[in-house]
C-alpha cells in the first residue's frame, strides 16, 4: 500500500526537451516524474528499445523517459531552464539477464540494468527511493539481481 506522499509525487508525466542553441524546435513527450520500479518496467515495455534514460537532481526528484524522446541535456534545459552543467546524475535504465553462460544478454523483460554516466554523482542517484531500494539488490541473486554501472 501507497502513502499518501508517495501517490501524490509519483506520477506520469508532460516532460519537454530543446537543445540550447537558437533555432532548437521543442517538443514534448510523455514521461514519469518519481516512478516506481513498476512503472519504470510498464514504461520500458512499451518503448521501441525496452530502455528507458533518467536524471536525478541533488535532491532525489526523478524524470524518467523513453530512450528514443531525448537525450540528458535537452530535458533539463526544457525543464529547468538552465543548462545541463553536472548537477543532475543522468542514467539509462534497461532490461538484462545472464544467458547460459553467465554473461548479461539483453531481452525484453526481467532483471534491471541500471547504468549512472556521471560517476562522480551517483550519491543524487542513491537519494531517489525507487534507485536506492534498485542498488540494494545488486547483490541478489536470480531474478531480483539489479546490475548496476557507474561511468
Amino acid at each position: 500500500m501507497k502513502s499518501f506522499k508517495q501517490h501524490i509525487t509519483e506520477k506520469a508525466a508532460k516532460l519537454s526537451s530543446i537543445a540550447p542553441y537558437k533555432g532548437a524546435k521543442w517538443e514534448d513527450f510523455r514521461g514519469l516524474e518519481n516512478p516506481t520500479e513498476p512503472e519504470m518496467r510498464a514504461l520500458m515495455k512499451k518503448s521501441s528499445f525496452k530502455e528507458l534514460r533518467f536524471v536525478v537532481d541533488m535532491k532525489g526528484k526523478m524524470w524518467a523517459w523513453d530512450t528514443e524522446d531525448a537525450l540528458h541535456e535537452p530535458v533539463v534545459y526544457a525543464m529547468t531552464g538552465k543548462k545541463f552543467d553536472g548537477d543532475y546524475a543522468k542514467g539509462m535504465i534497461n532490461f538484462l539477464n545472464p544467458d547460459e553462460f553467465g554473461s548479461p544478454s539483453d531481452v525484453s523483460d526481467g532483471n534491471l540494468h541500471v547504468l549512472i554516466l556521471n560517476s562522480r554523482l551517483t550519491k543524487y542517484a542513491l537519494k531517489n527511493r525507487t534507485l536506492k531500494a534498485l542498488a540494494k539488490r545488486i547483490n541478489s541473486k536470480g531474478e531480483d539481481r539489479v546490475w548496476w554501472k557507474d561511468e
